[in-house]
Parts: C-alpha cells; structure tokens; sequence
C-alpha cells in the first residue's frame, strides 16, 4: 500500500510538471504575438491620434475663417475703418474700444471664436490695433510690412506665419505659450470699393493649439510637434521648442524625411515611431513621437511576473498534492463508495465522519445531504398527492354550477311553457351568470368580465324594477382586447346593494367605468347610494387591506367574495401596482376603483 501510494504520488508530480512546461511554453508564444500585436495596436493608435488631432485643428481654424468672413461686409466695422485717424490718437483708442466693446465682443459670447485681433486699411496705410489700444501703429505696421500681408498673390487668401512673439501688444503674461502666437492674415474682398481694401489680422496664442492636442498626445506619451509646409513651427509640446519658436534639426529632418502615415525612425540615438497627418485646411503637418522602448518593458516585465506566479504555483500545488494525498485519501475513497451505493438508490448510505475536521465536515455535510435528499423527495411525494387531490375537488366543484346550470335551463323552458317570461328571463340570466363564473382561466377579457355583471344586474333590476338603474362607460379602452382578472366588478357591484340601498329613497344609480392611466387600467363603480361617515369608511379600507372587520360590523350582511379578497388576488395575480382605492360621503355615494396593469388579451377568448 505504501509503495502504491508512493508511486502515485510521484504520477501526480510528474503530472504537473508536464502541465506546467507547455503552459510555459505557450506563455512565451503568446507574449510573443501580445508584444507585436501591441506594437501594431499602439502604431494605428498613435495614426489615429495624428489624424484626430488634424481634424481638430482643421475645426478651429475653421472657425477663425467664419470669423473673418462675418466681418468682411460688417456695417459698423466698415464704418470705422473707412474714417482716417491720422495722429489722433484719442480718436484711434476709442474707435478701437467701441468696436472691441459694440462688434466684436457681443459675437465672441455668442459663437465662441477667435475674435480678429487688428486690421490693416490698405489704402492709407493705417493699422487698428484691437488687441492692445496703447501699441504703436507704426511698430505693428512695420511688422505686417515685414511679413508681407499685403501681398497681392495673398488676396482672398488666408496665410499664417510660423510662431513669433507677439507684436501686437505691449504686455507679456509671463508664460510662453501665451507671449508666442500663430499670426493669420486674409486681405478681404470688399463689393462697396471693388478691391481688397482691408487685411484681417488674428494673432492666435500657441496655447490654443496646444491645448487642442494635450490630452491626447499626453494619453499616448507622445512628443507633438505642428509644422508648416516649410517645417516651421506652429505648436508643440515642448516648451523648449516653443521658446524658441523653431522644433529642433532632428525633427525637422525627420518630418522631411517621412514618406507615409506612420514609419520607426533612428531619432537621436533612440527608435521612435512616428505617425504624421496633414490638416487639410492649412496644409500644416502633425508630427507624433513616440519611443519605442516605452512598448516593451510593461509587457516583457508582466511576462516575469507572470513567469513567477506560475513557479510559484507550482510549488505550491507541489506541496498541496503530497499534504492533500496524506489526509484526505483514505476519508474520499470511503465518501466514494458511500455515494456510489447512493446512486443506486440507497439513501441510507451514510458514512462514519473520520479524519482531519475539514473532512469530518465534509462528511457530515454528506450526511445532511442524503438526509435532505430523502426527506425532500417524501415531502415531494406527498405535495403531488395532495396537488392530485386538490385538481380532483376542482373538478368535484364544476360539476354542481353545471348542474345549477342544466337546471335553470329547465326552469327557463317551463316558464316559458307557463307563460312567464319575467321569470325565464331571470333564470336565464342567472344560468349564464354561472356559465360565465366557471368558464375560462383566471383571466378573462373585459368584454366577459362586463357581460358577467350585465347577467347580475338583470337579476337585481328584476327584483327591484325602477329602483335601480345600471350604465357602463369605455373611455379610451376596447372591452374585448383588454385582459382583466375574472370575477372582480361583480362583489364591487354587490357591495352597492348591500351598504348603498338601505334607506335610499330615490333610484339607486350605478355606473361602472373603464379607463385607461398610462400603463394601468382603471375600473371605478359609482354608486349615488347613502354613502359612509368617515370611520366607517376608514375601517373599510383597513378591511380591504387585511381582511378584518371592525367590532360594530360583525352583524352587517357580507359581500360575498368580499373587497378583501379582490384586493388580495389583486396584489397575487397583478403585482403591487395593483391597488383597491375607495371614497365615500354619507348622502352622496361611493366610489371603488380598482386599479390593474393594462393587459392586452392575446389572442381570441376562448371560454
């Protein structure tokens, strides 16, 4: 025995190492095929931010061109253009401030764009500066003079100029990204002069862009760089780059050299892959960076600590195995025989608790098992016994309403025979009063249900003539599509004969109306009967929801199935949106409503 367990102890170690080296195996494989498809995953993500970013700027530059065309025929603009200066300058400042104020303020609030920030007037040579009243015209002019703006192959044409300092005010913020900004010009069209007399100037601060593309080259660790046609810089991530308004040489070289999308690059002396797009506005080039090195040591240093766990594990189960096979061996080969005698139907195969306590537990709990699989399938045995003996007093019950019903059929042909037809038409009414109770399911279509009340009615219009009237209203729901439970407006109904007539003397008027609330169906019977004092009708709502009556109703005729039981099947059968709700004053009458999901029937009724 020793020497049998000895061997399968060593099976079972052989056993996990042959299950530990091709897990090994196929471990390396797959990070093998994770790092490459990470590379590709992380390349076509880094293309599609290039590209997203382009398409950003391309929305905002875009914006700065409906800007410029709103105002190229802007009357109050135009007026303060075509008036000449000079040298007063008292005269220029308040020009500038009431257009700041009057044109330009109102339309930033309301599109949220890059309001222009000077004019040049061509003719006269005169420049309005709006960005700041206290700047020297003849410095800004001499500026756009340098740049060129006036140049007639730029007519119509918007053109931005590569990052500089901001020459058109005389302050500084003290931060890069908002002393450097991206100057745009566009000489506009005018009808009224038949030329290009105006030149719209935007001075556009680095830091709009930048903030345009943090996010996502951020999310990518990417270096971002924004160039022109010409390699010039527009925006970077760098602030480096943007203090000195140019990317550096290695970069340039290598945007000149890229020939598609996305390539790896030798950049300074590291791999880094590039994606590039173009925004189609501006022809401006976005430049992302990217390290290589930073792909592979978050997968090489997972592919370790997975390496580790799995030999750590290995130990573990080593170790688990030979404790697990020393205590538990000889208490499972007894628990195995004891349910494999169980399977053949011996529910008295019990076993001895023996053993460490986990498996003294275990087999306790086998124990208790077969003890609850025994007692369970008696009390099985015994609940279908008593489901067929139920199903039989069901079919014992039906047979004395169709009985009753025969019957009444007999007394309907001998009153007709006697000639009384008042009587037959009771009977009659009667009969298919039963005939509706025990046809069909629990639920039935309204339409029956309403068909069920009629046949009551008929009856207690017969006993009592004039002194009661009846009527039925639909608003909004079609009796026969809509789907109620069986037998629940006629104990409503009863319950205005029994507490509404005593004492009436005028003709007790009963309405039953159905009406849909949403999701939900709304039958309310009104009733113009003596009505309830408010105790009385407090203690029947407390009657309604437990079935309870007070002291002082103990000798009051019931209701037959009663309120409480329609409220009650109610809440089983239709779920807790499912309510009884009852109103009442003493002279005027009562209201029941019963309150139901809305229930389309599904087909035909078939009682």
């Amino acid at each position: 025995m020793t020497a049998r367990r000895s061997s399968l102890r060593q099976r079972m170690l052989l056993a996990l190492l042959c299950c530990f080296l091709p897990m090994l195996a196929a471990i390396t494989l797959l990070f093998g095929a994770a790092w490459r498809t990470q590379q590709q995953a992380e390349a076509q993500a880094l293309c599609y931010a290039a590209q997203d970013i382009a398409q950003t700027i391309d929305r905002y530059v875009e914006g700065v061109y409906s800007v410029s065309d709103a105002f190229s025929t802007d009357e109050r603009l135009l007026q303060v253009l075509d008036r000449d200066y000079g040298d007063d300058a008292v005269a220029r400042q308040y020009a500038i401030l009431h257009t700041n104020g009057a044109v330009f303020e109102s339309y930033s609030r309301l599109v949220q764009q890059k309001k222009i920030d000077a004019i040049y007037v061509v003719n006269r040579r005169d420049v309005l500066d709006f960005l700041d009243v206290n700047q020297d015209p003849r410095l800004v002019l001499a500026e756009l003079i340098r740049l060129d703006v006036n140049s007639k192959d730029k007519l119509g044409r918007f053109c931005f100029y590569p990052l500089m300092d901001n020459f058109l005010t005389t302050s500084s913020y003290g931060e890069v990204r908002r002393d450097h900004v991206v100057l745009g010009s566009r000489r506009v069209y005018s009808a009224l002069k038949s030329g290009y007399p105006y030149v719209h100037i935007f001075a556009i601060e680095e830091r709009m862009f930048y903030e345009l593309y943090e996010m996502q080259a951020r999310h990518r660790g990417a270096e971002a760089y924004i160039l022109d046609a010409e390699g010039r810089l527009i925006s970077s991530t760098s602030e480096q780059a943007v203090a000195g308004c140019a990317a550096p040489q290695a970069v340039r070289e290598a945007n000149a050299g890229l020939m598609g999308e996305y390539e790896t690059l030798l950049l300074e002396g590291r791999r880094h892959a590039a994606a590039r797009a173009v925004c189609d506005s501006t022809g401006w080039t976005v430049l992302l960076l990217t390290p290589e090195a930073a792909w592979g040591p978050l997968t090489s240093s997972l592919y370790l600590q997975i390496l580790g766990v799995i030999l750590l594990c290995v130990g573990v189960f080593a170790g688990c195995i030979v404790f697990l096979y020393r205590r538990f061996m000889a208490p499972l080969a007894q628990l195995e025989q004891a349910m494999h005698r169980a399977d053949l139907g011996d529910l008295h195969a019990y076993v001895k608790p023996q053993g460490p306590a986990e498996m003294v537990r275990m087999l306790e709990c086998y124990n208790a098992m077969l003890d609850g699989i025994r007692v369970g399938m008696e009390q099985r045995m015994q609940l279908e016994q008593h489901k067929q003996e139920l199903e039989m007093q069901v079919l014992m019950s039906q047979i004395n309403p169709h009985f009753l019903y025969n019957t009444l059929e007999t007394i309907v042909w001998k009153a007709q025979d006697a000639g009384r037809p008042d009587i037959g038409k009771m009977a009659s009414s009667l009969g298919r009063l039963y005939r509706l109770s025990i046809a069909g399911g629990l639920f039935v279509p309204l339409e029956k249900e309403l068909e069920h009340l009629r046949m009551y009615m008929n009856i207690q219009q017969s006993r009592y003539g004039n002194k009661v009237a009846f009527d039925v209203q639909l608003h909004g729901c079609d009796a026969g599509a809509v789907q109620v439970l069986k037998l629940i407006l006629q104990p409503v109904v009863e319950n205005c004969f029994l507490y509404g007539m005593e004492g009436l003397e005028r003709t007790l008027c009963i309405r039953v109306s159905a009406r849909r609330r949403g999701g939900l169906l709304a039958l309310t019977v009104t009733d113009n009967g003596m009505g309830m004092d408010e105790p009385a009708l407090q203690a029947l709502r407390q009657q309604i929801l437990h079935g309870r009556k007070e002291a002082g109703q103990a000798n009051r005729r019931s209701t037959g199935i009663g309120l409480h039981n329609i409220y009650a099947r109610l809440q089983l059968y239709a779920g807790r949106a499912s309510d009884v709700q009852v109103w009442s004053l003493p002279g005027i009458g009562t209201q029941i409503t019963l309150l139901l999901p809305f229930t389309e029937t599904e087909g035909p009724d078939g009682g």
